[in-house]
């Protein structure tokens, strides 16, 4: 059976990537810009499982230029299948602050280039809901400019004007997917115009959502401020075992398992950090019980992370985010490890984070360190999902028998 081949754009640490492995891809090409996400990105994929990869370490703008984007495909430029990535959405998001003219905003225009050059059979988009409802104050499309219009609509007449018509856009909730986290992104799944599939977003699965308790219970026994490397819980869900035991394949087709527990540390938090903690329930959030406290109360815990909230157990977790100090543990008056978080992505726990275990002040703008990566990532079961559908409407059509230069560049 064919392999297809995935270029992974805007890659970050390579939560797409984990997903497309799981449903059977090859992912010979990816890219980001961030140093510390090409180091997780690359050990991951050779060090760890073994593939061969070819990785641009850059400015995607310069990729998409046509000299630039054939040297580094080379005789692969017309035999990728899938483009997949989400190109950088904080002016788009609902999470920060909205700017319609962040600079990034601009870089789906790389992607849109990158799309129209190697003209695969299917792209994939991932961003977030903001998405829906921003604008663009200004667009300089492939063929027009574009004012004051809706990114949706703009990225739609984009697709069509570039050979790609059949493009349909739904939100998806990672938890429908065996993912343990509500975490809602825009997907855009687009296919060639000479190929005739009737598109469809994967369906949620049948069964019971995946609990913040059923990922995290055998990881909750740490101290503050330590570093486990060892379990010190056997599993005690299905969630947990296959953690451990890998849902990500090889090279030799073999799913890694994990030899120890790596990327479980837990932050020094103060005791005046950790009282603080101490009086939220699960659901709770400081706006929420701050107007109970006594004066005196007010007065010694006030902090301006109003929105950090304990997580529910019984629950998928809220939305993972690039800063860890939103979420406190369910049971645990301490902010969740990286691990932790990652086991909310759905990350196997083979799969290392490199790099800064975290940052701060201006250099958040110039690092990735590991629970941005985490929080960045799109959750590989949620795209395993995805990949699956990709895959089964490419096998039932016996797609490899389309030739990708029947479409002008």
């Amino acid at each position: 059976m064919k392999r297809y081949q995935v270029l992974d754009l805007f890659s970050g640490a390579g939560g797409m990537a984990e997903g497309f492995l799981q449903a059977g891809f090859d992912i010979p090409f990816a890219s980001d810009r961030s140093p510390q996400a090409a180091l997780t990105y690359e050990y991951r994929h050779r060090e760890q499982l073994g593939y061969k990869l070819d990785y641009f370490c850059g400015d995607v703008q310069e990729l998409a230029e046509e000299k630039k984007l054939r040297e580094f495909l080379g005789k692969e430029f017309f035999n990728i299948d899938v483009i997949c990535g989400g190109p950088p959405c904080q002016g788009f998001s609902m999470a920060g602050k909205r700017n319609p003219d962040d600079l990034r905003n601009q870089l789906v225009r790389s992607y849109i280039n990158i799309l129209k050059q190697v003209q695969p059979k299917y792209f994939v988009m991932e961003n977030v809901t903001g998405i829906l409802s921003a604008k663009f104050s200004v667009y300089q499309g492939q063929y027009q400019d574009y004012e004051n219009e809706l990114v949706t609509k703009v990225l739609l007449k984009e697709f069509r004007e570039i050979g790609y018509e059949n493009v349909v856009v739904k939100t998806l909730d990672a938890s429908d997917y065996g993912v343990p986290q509500r975490r809602k992104r825009v997907i855009f799944l687009g296919t060639r115009d000479d190929i005739n599939i009737h598109l469809l977003h994967p369906e949620p699965l049948k069964t019971n959502k995946i609990s913040a308790k059923d990922a995290l219970s055998d990881l909750e026994n740490i101290e503050i401020g330590s570093k486990e490397e060892e379990y010190r819980r056997e599993v005690e869900s299905e969630y947990q075992r296959d953690s451990r035991k890998g849902r990500t394949p090889n090279s030799k087709s073999k799913k890694v398992k994990s030899q120890k527990l790596v990327n479980h540390e837990t932050s020094k938090h103060t005791p005046l950090v950790i009282e603080r903690f101490n009086l939220l329930s699960p659901g709770d959030d400081f706006k929420k019980i701050y107007n109970n406290l006594s004066e005196d109360q007010q007065e010694r815990y006030k902090t301006r992370k109003h929105n950090c909230r304990r997580m529910l157990p019984n629950e998928p977790s809220p939305t993972v985010l690039t800063l860890p100090d939103d979420m406190v543990h369910y049971s645990k008056n301490r902010i969740l490890t990286v691990r932790e978080l990652a086991r909310l992505q759905s990350f196997d726990d083979s799969f290392e984070f490199l790099g800064k275990r975290t940052t701060g002040g201006v250099l958040r703008k110039q690092e990735t360190p590991q629970y941005t990566l985490v929080g960045n990532a799109v959750p590989p079961l949620l795209a395993k999902a995805i990949a699956l559908e990709i895959k089964k409407n490419l096998d039932l059509l016996g797609i490899e028998n389309y030739d990708h230069r029947k479409v002008a560049l």
